[in-house]
């Protein structure tokens, strides 16, 4: 078996770079901009800019080259790319995953389309991601523990570890940055995690490697040799996998399909569980069934665990889900609703 990489715990005067590999941020977003950047520097960190980062979109290869020279510049501790977007797979075919793999491991840290590439980085190299709120979210006033354990868990050093537990509620507003650029979360709507399959009491722990992302974008990867998941289980993660995943846009119907082929291509023979987040699209007037519909036809029979309406995604709040670090999930499940569950995830 080969050990994972974790990067080196972040510190003080560490630089971080900015780099927009998917979606950039257009004019109208900028001073939302301006204070989340703010907010590193009063946390003492060196912020980096892209020149892709401050405008909408910018060719793949552009935003390729930018991405690697972070990847291999020794000085850069962490990559945080202000928010996703929707084409980061376009710049894979730019990327030297064997130079990659030889440079001085770093932190990229960001969910939706960002987990694009945090996927192949951590399949690839080798190198844990953080799949956890988008930079644009980490506003400096915020209080929301979610969004500061980001920080904390940057700062761990190898074998460190964190605890956490479902929130009690969720954000239920859609935040315009544009209009509101100093808008903080509002979790208001009550929050209650289920389980897909089981409905009777019983106890569950599941032990196993993070890995996960959004659906969107890793449904076409995993079904793929491009992102062999089998290969890193064997390479990384001979306990097994834990996946999460998480739904933004698409259908019912689309979901259903996606988690079928990935069943039907073997991506969960090497999974112990899977942890399923909010989706952001439930329904459809022209869709005969709706998203819980969808997740009973493909997962309702699996033998593992599936925990649904998890705190993972475009529904805030976000959990601090490591990919490539060992992770142990514990709950109490009673008629499908789970309870005291905890998470704790340890970098080793």
């Amino acid at each position: 078996m080969t050990a994972i990489t974790f990067p080196d715990a972040l510190k003080n005067g560490d630089k971080i770079a900015i780099c927009a590999f998917s979606s950039g941020v257009e004019s109208i977003f900028h001073p939302r901009l301006k204070r989340v950047l703010s907010g590193l520097t009063r946390r003492g960190y060196q912020v980096v800019e892209g020149k892709c980062l401050r405008q909408q979109s910018s060719p793949a290869k552009q935003r390729a080259d930018e991405l690697m020279a972070f990847l291999l510049d020794d000085s850069i501790a962490a990559i945080m790319p202000p928010w996703g977007g929707e084409l980061a797979m376009e710049i894979l075919q730019y990327i030297d995953f064997n130079a990659v793999k030889s440079a001085k491991p770093k932190w990229l840290v960001g969910f939706s389309d960002v987990s694009t590439f945090a996927c192949m980085l951590t399949v690839r190299c080798g190198w844990v991601t953080l799949h956890a709120a988008n930079l644009m979210q980490l506003h400096p006033n915020e209080k929301d523990n979610y969004c500061l354990q980001v920080f904390d868990v940057l700062a761990l050093e190898k074998n460190g570890y964190f605890e956490q537990v479902p929130a009690k509620y969720y954000q239920n507003k859609v935040i315009d940055y544009a209009k509101e650029p100093d808008a903080l979360f509002d979790y208001s709507q009550p929050s209650q995690w289920r389980c897909l399959n089981y409905q009777d009491s019983r106890q569950v722990e599941l032990t196993g490697r993070l890995f996960g992302g959004c659906l969107d974008s890793l449904n076409v990867l995993l079904a793929s040799p491009y992102l062999d998941l089998h290969n890193f289980k064997q390479t990384y993660a001979p306990e097994g996998l834990l996946l999460y995943l998480e739904n933004a846009d698409l259908s019912p119907t689309a979901v259903a399909r996606t988690l079928m082929a990935l069943r039907l291509n073997g991506v969960f023979a090497d999974i112990n569980g899977i942890i399923l987040g909010r989706s952001a699209l439930l329904s459809s007037p022209e869709q005969d069934i709706d998203y819980y519909q969808a997740l009973e036809l493909a997962l309702g029979n699996c033998l593992f665990p599936v925990i649904i309406d998890a705190d993972i995604g475009h529904v805030a709040p976000n959990l601090c889900l490591v990919n490539g670090a060992f992770c142990s999930f514990k709950a109490t499940i009673d008629k499908g609703l789970v309870y005291n569950a905890s998470l704790v995830t340890t970098l080793q």
